[in-house]
């Protein structure tokens, strides 16, 4: 998938269940549903630590609560790209392919996005630290469900449960984390594990139970859709109508088995039929589809939706299942009404689903403005899920694009996939967490061959400022411009391989100058370190000896890299260090072609 996200978003599939149970916009939610028949399967430290995390309303509390301060100004509402975006009109044809956004997994990117686009309408929620905790059984599989908290000074700051991954992440900034040393804490099954870590140490830390993990059979697995049904949103609707048994029943043939159930939150806007209506919770597929058929778009009209209302109703009024796995699909076009004053937000929402182990995976439909799309990826990067936007068929990039000397290479780029297809796959990789086979990875590299006038150099510079960037946005740890940054020697790791190494790592620090994602550190001192640390240059590809060469350089950042020669061509894989802990920070991987060596 491309890295630079192009957002002229457009319509998409998905859509819904059944209408019942109507909500009045904000009147009165019960501020003890929280989904769970035990609140202590969540964690009883949530009590403890006043929901500081989680994000609960003052008034739930106890507290009076003055409405979150916001800014709002509904104006010409413009895409990432600069253009005009059309309100509530889908394009005439529509082939619903779909890109998606890991803002989770392209964290610094994500973080500087946050920073560029902040003067539109949205709640600020501070990420920008960020630790997790992974919960992990005696054989190092990830352990779903597992409470976990996070204590400093004696006092919870964070608590819920683990995603099936076996995280629980946590933004220390964000609930005003002021201790250096931070104590995390997991149980599962009757186990337990804890560990101390300092708020500038490792991103991830392991919390490891002494015995197996435990499965229920069958695998509870609830599907929630939370759809926008103004009048702009009809072709979403018929495209669910027509895909939900496919999705259905490519999600019933997995292993382990699951045991589905469908649910959905429908919502408009004040003044509307309905502000938001629940459908709750049903393993009846035809009952489904008997629900589903009567729902049509329609109202709206001024932009904006009330999606906080809709959050609330998902994360808030469903009967979730406690022991399995808990995925939403959000689809709009519009942003949130934030003129309201709701007590309790999209980010309140996005906390809470984080402490109960909800995904959020919003997906932009339809000329969706800036505007929305900034909560939306607010929402789906803390619920640990993905945004997904529609392509409707575009071509050039967007399409996977024709191949130049340098090009960007996944299985997931936007032609593969239509958007029922990626709710398969994202549902599918959940489940495979807790299975004994892994899913499957799509292989992601660059590549770069000659092509017609352009020179090697010219080649090898768009490579590796391609290859720069990739590890400065998929770095898991916030840095900005001006981190020392060492480009280390790279290591070849065969016979004969010595030049182009050298070649190549020459280019890599020009490229990394002139990419401008951090500030270059001079290696005129070293052979001095490689004397003291008894080294040769083969040597720098460890991460822990490459970290000890930073340190000796001055350099908060380190990148290794080690050259390999396969199948007639170069590979080069390229590695991100954090020199204060050694730790791994991000990855990439270049496919070159033999002629572009020495």
């Amino acid at each position: 998938m491309k890295r630079s996200l192009t957002v002229s978003l457009a319509a998409l599939l998905l859509s819904l269940y059944s209408v019942s149970c109507s909500s009045a916009p904000d009147a009165g939610r019960a501020t003890d549903a929280d989904g769970f028949a035990d609140e202590s399967v969540v964690a009883p430290a949530l009590a403890e630590a006043g929901r500081a995390e989680t994000g609960a309303p003052k008034e739930a509390r106890g507290e009076a609560a003055p409405a979150p301060a916001v800014m709002y100004d509904y104006g010409a509402s413009k895409s990432l790209s600069g253009t005009s975006v059309p309100r509530g009109g889908a394009p005439s044809s529509s082939g619903l392919k779909a890109g998606f956004s890991d803002d989770n997994e392209q964290f610094n990117y994500f973080v500087g996005f946050l920073e560029k686009y902040s003067d539109v309408p949205h709640y600020g929620y501070d990420i920008s630290e960020r630790i997790t905790a992974r919960v992990l059984d005696s054989a190092g599989k990830p352990v779903a469900n597992a409470a976990v908290s996070v204590r400093a000074d004696g006092k919870v700051l964070a608590s819920g449960l683990s995603y099936a991954d076996g995280s629980f992440r946590f933004y220390p900034a964000a609930v005003g984390a002021r201790s250096g040393s931070l104590e995390l804490r997991a149980s599962a099954g009757g186990m337990g594990a804890s560990a101390t870590t300092r708020r500038d140490g490792p991103r991830v830390v392991e919390l490891r139970l002494q015995g197996p993990r435990t499965l229920p059979d069958p695998l509870p697995l609830d599907l929630l859709f939370v759809m926008d049904t103004t009048g702009s949103m009809g072709e979403e609707i018929e495209r669910l109508k027509a895909t939900i048994e496919i999705i259905h029943d490519n999600l019933a043939a997995l292993r382990p088995r699951p045991l589905i159930r469908l649910g959905l939150v429908l919502y408009k806007d004040l003044g509307d039929e309905y502000v938001t209506s629940v459908s709750p919770f049903t393993d009846d597929l035809d009952a489904f589809r008997a629900a589903l058929d009567p729902v049509v778009a329609s109202g709206g009209g001024d932009g904006p939706e009330d999606l906080e209302s809709a959050l609330d109703d998902a994360v808030n009024r469903m009967d979730w299942n406690r022991g399995g796995l808990r995925l939403a699909f959000v689809v709009t076009d519009a942003e949130a009404h934030l003129d309201y004053g709701r007590r309790y937000t999209y980010v309140d929402a996005a906390n809470d689903a984080r402490a109960r182990a909800i995904k959020l995976y919003t997906i932009g439909t339809g000329g969706l403005p800036l505007e929305g799309e900034y909560l939306l990826r607010q929402v789906s990067q803390l619920t640990d899920a993905r945004y997904i936007f529609l392509t409707y068929g575009e071509s050039g990039e967007s399409e996977g694009g024709a191949e130049g000397s340098v090009s960007h290479h996944t299985g997931s780029n936007y032609q593969t996939d239509k958007l029922e297809a990626i709710v398969i796959r994202f549902v599918k990789e959940e489940v495979a967490w807790l299975s004994d086979t892994p899913a499957s990875v799509d292989e992601d590299y660059f590549s770069a061959r000659p092509v017609g006038e352009e020179s090697r150099d010219e080649t090898l510079g768009k490579l590796f400022v391609e290859a720069v960037g990739n590890l400065a946005d998929y770095s898991t740890f916030r840095f900005g411009p001006e981190a020392p940054c060492v480009i280390l020697p790279v290591s070849a790791t065969g016979d004969g391989l010595g030049p182009s190494a050298e070649y190549f790592g020459e280019r890599l620090v020009l490229a990394a100058s002139e990419a401008g994602r951090w500030k270059p550190v001079e290696r005129k001192e070293l052979q001095r370190v490689l004397a003291e640390l008894e080294l040769q240059l083969s040597g720098l590809a460890d991460p822990a000896t490459a970290a000890r060469a930073g340190e000796l350089l001055g350099a908060d950042l380190a990148v290794a890299s080690s050259l390999y020669l396969r199948d007639g061509r170069y590979e080069l894989f390229l590695r991100l260090v954090r020199v204060s802990t050694a730790e791994v920070l991000a990855v990439a991987r270049a496919k070159i072609d033999k002629d572009l060596g020495l």
